[in-house]
């Protein structure tokens, strides 16, 4: 049974591509593919449909193959990448290989593109499942560092819930005795209820907004934010205008430069 196989073909000349189509069948593969030979034809192709491998000539009129490659690497795409071309010189196929291409074939010897094209299609899955594999590393060790932070603040709220919690208990277990309270003194600790409500209402709105918290280098594209006490509940003692709880700002691009003051 013939293999389905997704070809994206960089190629100005028709008949080249046949003879890349005909080789393919002969290999066991059912080709669908797309022939393009310029950058917008091929950027269009790239953004209709996926693709299981670019075959590409080294020399057109109007584009090239290091150039498909770039194109193909700046749409952040890992598919193999195979040039054919007529001739090459031992630089160019050097050039060509650092750039990224996987494999680089002579028009003249095409019985290498079968087992090239099995080689990197299977090396493409390989990548693919080595990258999830490192993208759940990267997301169970940012979890565990989001859960490390969260039980440090539910530890701090607990702190920081008591003063307001022990007023409104305070204040309203003796409003339920029906004591000969003054009408000022009753709404002075009514206020006071208010404002330590007001507290913990502010404690745990911060709560929903912690997210993601950096400290370990291998987690370098998450930013760093200052969620220290003093930024979520304030200071105590502090005036009232300086004791806003807010995020602090990203500080990402400071938190380097403060290490390496500290190590002079």
């Amino acid at each position: 049974m013939r293999k389905l196989l997704r070809v994206l073909m960089v190629e100005d000349s028709e008949d080249d591509a046949i003879l890349l189509l005909r080789e393919l069948r002969r290999g066991g593969y059912d080709p669908i593919f797309k022939r393009v030979d310029t950058p917008e034809s091929m950027t269009a192709e790239l953004d209709r449909a996926a693709w299981d491998i670019i075959i590409s000539d080294y020399v057109m009129p109007q584009f090239n193959g290091l150039e498909a490659l770039r194109l193909m690497q700046g749409k952040g795409l890992d598919l193999p990448f195979i040039v054919i071309s007529g001739k090459a010189g031992e630089n160019t196929l050097v050039g060509a290989m650092k750039a990224g291409v996987h494999d680089y074939i002579l028009k003249n010897n095409l019985a290498r593109l079968i087992p090239a094209v099995e080689r990197e299609l299977h090396e493409a899955v390989v990548r693919r499942e080595l990258q999830q594999e490192i993208e759940e590393q990267r997301q169970a060790l940012l979890e565990a560092e989001r859960q490390r932070v969260m039980m440090e603040s539910v530890e701090a709220a607990c702190h920081h819930f008591a003063q307001p919690l022990t007023t409104m208990l305070s204040n309203l277990q003796l409003l339920s005795k029906g004591m000969g309270f003054e009408e000022s003194d009753k709404s002075l600790m009514f206020e006071q209820c208010l404002k330590a409500a007001e507290v913990m209402k502010t404690i745990l709105n911060k709560f929903r907004q912690v997210r993601e918290y950096r400290t370990r280098p291998y987690l370098a594209d998450t930013k760093i934010l200052d969620i220290g006490l003093d930024s979520i509940y304030g200071t105590p003692g502090a005036p009232e205008d300086t004791n806003k709880s807010q995020w602090r700002p990203d500080i990402s691009e400071r938190r380097p430069r403060q290490r390496k003051m500290s190590n002079c």
